[in-house]
């Protein structure tokens, strides 16, 4: 498989970056390359075997698994990590101002993935009929809710964002600190386009590309951030347009992102993505 994967990279149709001991490869976007664009609508247009997707699903349901157990019981220590990498309040205003930047949003429901502290839901609060935030961790829940229960108009949901109802529910999804926990940030933004209305707005605040590898242990990360080309290649994949993005001051090694993204309404020439495993 290496050998194989020394060629394709060599060809330029897979660029690699390292995270620790592990090295990641995906296939390069195909900007501006006639030839590599036809080569991998001919892929997606091929489904993957029986077998090669459920061992997807299996690495899938690991992380999933793995992140789960942490939150579960690590808790309490987790305000004290997450204080040092980036603390709510660094980017709460950006993401707000960001996401009240849209003209076209609607404002009747407002959803969350990962509510954690939450400071953001209620920063949310004023400017929706109906706050949402959804998280698999019943104990992260319940600091959420000491946070939220005096509100009127927050409800708090304990499951999977990938198991919520796929249809068009909220105007607006965020997810702040969350995606680098998530099994396929893929699969992230394709559930994000199928809950969102119509003019809906994804708003994402996530860390940059580092290495600094004890975050995978001590805060439960799945990925060492990611690059802002990786962030815009998988929401085009899943019909999204970013309509903005900003960088905040860099602490303590890491620097913040926060990016909208607006859906791309569907043509009779677009072709379905086939998920690939990252």
């Amino acid at each position: 498989m290496s050998h194989h994967l020394k060629k394709l990279s060599e060809a330029g149709l897979v660029s690699k970056r390292r995270e620790g001991t592990s090295l990641f490869y995906q296939r390069t976007p195909a900007t501006n390359e006639p030839l590599l664009a036809a080569i991998y609508c001919a892929l997606d247009a091929e489904a993957l075997t029986t077998g090669y997707r459920r061992g997807i699903e299996r690495i899938y349901k690991a992380r999933l698994a793995r992140s789960k157990h942490f939150f579960t019981h690590q808790a309490d220590a987790l305000a004290q990590q997450t204080a040092l990498i980036c603390a709510p309040q660094v980017y709460i205003q950006a993401v707000v101002q960001t996401a009240m930047a849209a003209t076209e949003l609607q404002r009747d429901t407002a959803l969350e993935v990962g509510p954690g502290s939450g400071s953001l839901l209620q920063a949310l609060a004023p400017h929706f009929k109906q706050i949402v935030g959804v998280d698999n961790s019943a104990e992260m829940l319940a600091k959420t809710n000491d946070v939220v229960r005096h509100l009127d108009n927050a409800t708090l949901i304990e499951g999977d964002f990938a198991a919520l109802p796929q249809q068009p529910a909220y105007n607006l999804v965020v997810a702040a600190m969350v995606v680098h926990h998530m099994p396929s940030p893929l699969g992230f933004f394709q559930q994000a386009a199928r809950i969102l209305t119509t003019n809906g707005l994804l708003v994402i605040a996530e860390l940059c590309n580092h290495d600094q590898d004890w975050v995978k242990e001590l805060c439960g990360d799945v990925w060492l951030g990611f690059n802002p080309t990786e962030l815009a290649h998988w929401s085009a994949q899943a019909g999204f347009t970013q309509t903005q993005q900003q960088f905040l001051a860099q602490r303590n090694g890491f620097r913040v992102q926060v990016s909208a993204f607006a859906q791309t309404p569907p043509t009779s020439l677009e072709t379905p993505q086939q998920e690939h495993l990252k």
